[in-house]
C-alpha cells in the first residue's frame, strides 16, 4: 500500500462506541456509527488540524453515561460534545402527532447500522444507515473519500417506511471551534437573505426578527456591519440567524489565514443556512460560559418553537406514503 492511498478501517472503538476512520493523503475521517453516525473528527493533514468543534469535555456513550433524570427535551445538549451532526425528524421538543419528541430529533444519539462497500486505494465508502424509535423514517448514508481528491462527498436517502404522508426537519449540525476559527475568519455564501433569531437572548450580536440583505445587516446597536466576518474568540456573545435566498448552487466557504473549508448542499432540501455562535456569553446550562462554538448548519427550514400543522405543511420537508427523496452533500479543503 502506498502512502497516498485510501484507507478504511473500523477496528476502533471509543468509549464502547464503534468508530471508523476513513483516510487519503488529505483527510482524516472519524464516524462515530454507535452514536448517531457522528462525524467527529475531520482532519486536514496539511495544516494537521481536525477542523470540527471539540468542546472541553469527553465523548459520553448514552448507554452508559446518563442523568437520574432521563424523561427531559434536552438530551441532545447534555451530550454534545462538538462535531457534526444528523439532524432528524424535528428541532424544538415537540409532540409530533402523538411522538414525544426531545431537542434536535432521535438519530443523533442512536446506534446506527454500517457497511463497507468499497475499500480500494483509489476509493472508499461507508455506508450507515438508522432508523428513528418514534418516526417510521429510515435513513440511509454513504460517505466517500478518493485519492487524491480533498472532497468527503455524502450521499443520503430518506424513505417513509409508512402509509401515511410525513412532515419533519433535516439537518447537518456542522460546528467548528477555537483550532480553526479562534482568530477570527471569513464566509462567504451564496446566500442572498439573513433573519436573526428573536428568541435569542440580549448578549447577542444582530438585530432580530427582520428580514434583511445579507452580508451588510444590522447588529443590535442599528450600525451596519459585514456580517461574513467571523470576529475572533475574545468577542463575546451568542446568536442564531437564519441565512436563506441562494443565488445557484447552495454552498459556504470558510476563509482564514492558512486554508479554506466549504460546504456545498441541495438548496431544495436544505433551504436555511443557520448561523449559530456561542462566545463564552452564556453562563448558565448547557454551556456554563465555557463554550465558544460557530457553526453554519444547512437545514430544511428555520427553526420554530411550537410549529402549527399548517407551518409544518407549508414549510417543513413533506414525504408521501411510501416515499423518498435523495441528496447529496459535498466538502472540501484547500490550503491558501
Amino acid at each position: 500500500m502506498k502512502r497516498n492511498d485510501c484507507t478504511i478501517n473500523d477496528n476502533w472503538t471509543y468509549n464502547g462506541m464503534k468508530v471508523v476512520f476513513m483516510e487519503n493523503e488529505f483527510l482524516k475521517i472519524g464516524i462515530l456509527v454507535d452514536r448517531g453516525s457522528d462525524i467527529f473528527h475531520f482532519e486536514f493533514k496539511p495544516l494537521q488540524k481536525n477542523l470540527l468543534l471539540k468542546l472541553d469535555k469527553d465523548i459520553h456513550n448514552p448507554n452508559v453515561v446518563f442523568s437520574q433524570m432521563r424523561n427531559t427535551n434536552n438530551q441532545f445538549e447534555d451530550y454534545y460534545y462538538g462535531g457534526w451532526q444528523e439532524i432528524l425528524p424535528n428541532t424544538a421538543p415537540m409532540n409530533l402527532r402523538g411522538a414525544e419528541l426531545g431537542q434536535h430529533g432521535e438519530v443523533s444519539l442512536i446506534p446506527w447500522k454500517y457497511a463497507i462497500v468499497q475499500d480500494s486505494p483509489e476509493e472508499v465508502s461507508l455506508k450507515v444507515w438508522t432508523r428513528p424509535l418514534r418516526m417510521p423514517l429510515l435513513i440511509e448514508k454513504t460517505l466517500t473519500i478518493k485519492k487524491g481528491e480533498s472532497n468527503l462527498i455524502i450521499d443520503e436517502k430518506l424513505t417513509n417506511e409508512s402509509n401515511t404522508s410525513l412532515a419533519f426537519m433535516w439537518g447537518h449540525h456542522i460546528a467548528f471551534g477555537l483550532e480553526l476559527l479562534g482568530n477570527g475568519g471569513r464566509i462567504e455564501t451564496s446566500a442572498t437573505q439573513f433573519e436573526a433569531e428573536i428568541l435569542m437572548p440580549d448578549h447577542r450580536l444582530f438585530k432580530p426578527g427582520i428580514k434583511q440583505d445579507w452580508p451588510k445587516v444590522l447588529d443590535i446597536n442599528e450600525n451596519l456591519v459585514d456580517g461574513n466576518t467571523i470576529l475572533p474568540s475574545s468577542k463575546h456573545f451568542s446568536d442564531l440567524g437564519y441565512l436563506s435566498e441562494f443565488e445557484g448552487r447552495a454552498f459556504y466557504r470558510i476563509h482564514t489565514d492558512e486554508m479554506e473549508f466549504s460546504v456545498h448542499w441541495d438548496k431544495v432540501i436544505f433551504k436555511s443556512l443557520w448561523y449559530w455562535q456561542e462566545r463564552y456569553a452564556s453562563q448558565d446550562s448547557p454551556w456554563w460560559g465555557n463554550a465558544f462554538a460557530i457553526a453554519l448548519e444547512p437545514w430544511s427550514a428555520k427553526w420554530l418553537p411550537d410549529p402549527s400543522a399548517q407551518e409544518m405543511k407549508d414549510n417543513w420537508l413533506n414525504i408521501p406514503e411510501n416515499g423518498s427523496i435523495s441528496t447529496t452533500l459535498t466538502t472540501n479543503c484547500r490550503l491558501k
